[in-house]
């Protein structure tokens, strides 16, 4: 690595219609601005979400669509829920051969869901540490990472038509099946830590298994935005392109009658015969995530390994920080400055506590993947994101993040711990140690695959 450097919500039956702008979050990653500006319509009458979810089957095909493009197809618990439900009918629906997910418009896949309704939950009924399982923030991630463990394990191809901007939930909701299908306007980040949460939904497991070296928590601890199809598919997060004029044709072609085939690979074969005529082939080389892979494993890799080297996962962002600086001030090449800079601004940005469990999490997967540990099961990793998740929602960063970002938007969080050297290593480990029996995630009562 030496040639980098020089030498020397509510739940009610009211319509609550709440502006949220994720552009506030995605600017402080210090890349191009993104207007992703839009209003969330909060409405949970069963006909409401059968109007944000469209569940149909045409020939063999089990489809279900993300239909509320003014909300940049964000998902609130009950439209999860749904979702949930509609895969496990395909499923048992020895007639369904496929599973097809994609969304209305042109703009989103999925943004994700909905942040500010869960901190309104929070708001309304306060918890100490560990919520009950029917409280609302409970509920919506019961129900993210049950489904995301019955996508892993679905039996039946599980193909994502991944369209337009796909972040937070929106990833969890696509990047565990089977095929992942980017066009030139897919847009990815998971820019949780700019929140006071942490990028969940099993991201860090796919990192761990398809991303190239520390690509993975480099996408984690900036936030930053890929947006062609050779950084998705470099990344692991798509497995083909199609360009979006295309998708008609292709949904049409997947909808012809399908059969049922005897087991999964089979089942895929088919699947992929009809995909290949409208998938053209990506030169990943020329992925700016190659270009900059130098770089991030000489800033981002030592820190997977943090834990034995003694240090504290606070001490280990700093040296990544540092590194960051000392490749801004000493690259050979102006590209590995800029590089440098970005990062550095993204996450001095983001919340300390955030980018600490970010690291803490990711080189735990990181290990497991490797060693075929407990979190290399999605099992067990889901139970771990669901006590993480549940806890960091109720913590002063993430009412005060959301307050910052999408309540006041005067965009100056005010975090606590401020500083990274404050963050300790043992305030992480109650974040993801485990709940009274009880009150953890409930996979019996949870999969319905």
């Amino acid at each position: 690595m030496q040639t980098l450097l020089r030498p020397g919500y509510r739940h009610g039956k009211e319509l609550l219609h709440l502006q949220c702008n994720l552009y506030h979050a995605l600017r402080l990653t210090g890349l191009p601005s993104l207007d992703l500006s839009f209003t969330v319509g909060h409405r949970y009458s069963t006909a409401a979400n059968e109007e944000h979810l469209l569940v149909r089957k045409e020939a063999g095909l089990g489809r279900i669509t993300v239909n509320r493009p003014k909300a940049l197809n964000a998902k609130n618990c009950e439209m999860v829920e749904a979702a949930h439900q509609a895969l496990a009918d395909f499923v048992k629906n020895k007639e369904a051969a496929a599973v097809l997910i994609d969304s209305s418009g042109d703009k989103a896949f999925c943004a994700g869901g909905d942040i500010r309704d869960i901190r309104q939950a929070v708001l309304d009924s306060r918890y100490v540490k560990d919520p009950p399982l029917d409280h609302r923030a409970a509920r919506v991630f019961q129900a993210e990472y049950s489904l995301m463990c019955d996508i892993v394990n679905c039996p039946i191809p599980y193909i994502s038509l991944c369209n337009g901007i796909w972040m937070g939930f929106g990833v969890g909701f696509a990047v565990h099946g089977d095929i992942r299908v980017v066009t030139e306007n897919t847009m990815f980040a998971m820019p949780e830590n700019m929140i006071g949460l942490w990028p969940d939904v099993g991201f860090a497991r796919v990192a761990a298994n398809n991303a190239p070296g520390a690509t993975g928590l480099y996408l984690a601890l900036t936030g930053s935005r890929l947006k062609t199809p050779e950084d998705l598919l470099y990344a692991g997060l798509g497995t083909h392109f199609v360009p979006s004029g295309q998708l008609p044709a292709l949904r049409e072609a997947l909808a012809k009658p399908l059969k049922r085939q005897p087991d999964k690979q089979h089942g895929m074969q088919q699947i992929l015969e009809r995909l290949q005529p409208y998938a053209q082939e990506v030169d990943t080389s020329s992925a700016q995530l190659a270009h900059d892979q130098a770089a991030i494993e000489y800033c981002f890799k030592p820190a997977l390994g943090y834990k034995a080297t003694g240090q504290s996962a606070g001490q280990a962002v700093l040296d990544i920080l540092s590194t960051l600086r000392e490749l801004a001030d000493n690259a050979q090449a102006e590209k590995d400055k800029d590089f440098a800079k970005i990062a550095m601004k993204s996450m001095s940005a983001a919340c300390p506590t955030s980018l600490c469990l970010s690291l803490h999490h990711f080189a735990q997967v990181h290990a497991d993947t490797q060693s075929h540990g407990p979190l290399s099961n999605i099992y067990d990793l889901m139970k771990q994101e669901y006590r993480g998740a549940t806890r960091m929602v109720s913590r002063h960063d993430f009412i005060e993040g959301v307050r910052a970002m999408m309540v006041d938007k005067d965009k100056s969080p005010k975090w606590d711990p401020k500083d990274l050297s404050q963050v300790s290593d043992e305030d992480l480990d109650s974040i993801l140690d485990a709940m009274p029996k009880e009150l953890e995630l409930g996979w019996k009562e949870q999969l319905l695959i």
